[in-house]
């Protein structure tokens, strides 16, 4: 299987993203039809949970460590609480259920659905304005990543790992808020499939949020 790499929770540097990478595009594809598979990919509320749990203690260890001191710390350097928030946007920005990729020699486009479309030139590679803010690709050890700055300090991250065999796909979405002491990161995982046989039949709403069913299990 792929391998995860450790959020070091920063953003890819500007020379990262504009140095040449040792890593041949070929050596990674991408390319073809993916659909997401349920019990691989995290729960969004249950991720929220266990961060939020998680930074709720270290705000209280690091707060009794400063009154013990003698040191005063104003609690809302924490500021955990933003995980929710950040975890329910991080769900809104990676939404997909089924991806759409091409690969080609110089580029890959991923389509994904109810969503635009995230596009590489390997030859270009590096930060370039754009309609909605900074974008940028890049090739990170065996990982391809895609990053956005957008107005207000948010950063949203892509990191994508495909299986050997390519069984799997998984892309790592980090989301960063200047100011937010918290990132948070989702890993969705994707399976192949096939036009028309796939494994599940989803709809997304914002009111409902994806809902799946077995496909065929109402014929």
């Amino acid at each position: 299987m792929f391998k995860f790499l450790p959020i070091l929770l920063l953003l890819i540097p500007l020379a990262a993203l504009s140095a040449e990478s040792h890593l041949n595009p070929h050596d990674r594809d991408y390319s073809g039809h993916w659909e997401l598979d349920y019990q691989l990919s995290d729960h969004p509320q249950e991720k929220i949970r266990s961060l939020y749990v998680q930074a709720r203690s270290q705000a209280q260890r690091l707060a009794e460590r400063a009154q013990n001191s003698g040191r005063y710390v104003d609690p809302q350097i924490f500021n955990y609480q933003s995980i929710i928030g950040l975890g329910r946007l991080t769900e809104k920005i990676a939404k997909a259920t089924v991806l759409d990729i091409t690969q080609g020699d110089d580029h890959v486009v991923i389509r994904r659905n109810d969503d635009y479309a995230l596009v590489c030139d390997f030859t270009d590679l590096g930060f370039k304005q754009s309609a909605i803010g900074t974008e940028g690709c890049a090739w990170q050890e065996d990982q391809l990543t895609f990053q956005v700055a957008l107005p207000e300090g948010l950063n949203v991250l892509h990191r994508l790992s495909i299986a050997a065999d390519r069984s799997r796909l998984n892309i790592a979405t980090t989301v960063i808020v200047d100011g937010i002491r918290y990132p948070f990161t989702l890993n969705r995982v994707y399976m192949p499939y096939e036009p028309g046989e796939g494994l599940y039949d989803c709809e997304y709403t914002i009111a409902t949020q994806t809902t799946c069913t077995l496909r065929g299990q109402d014929e």
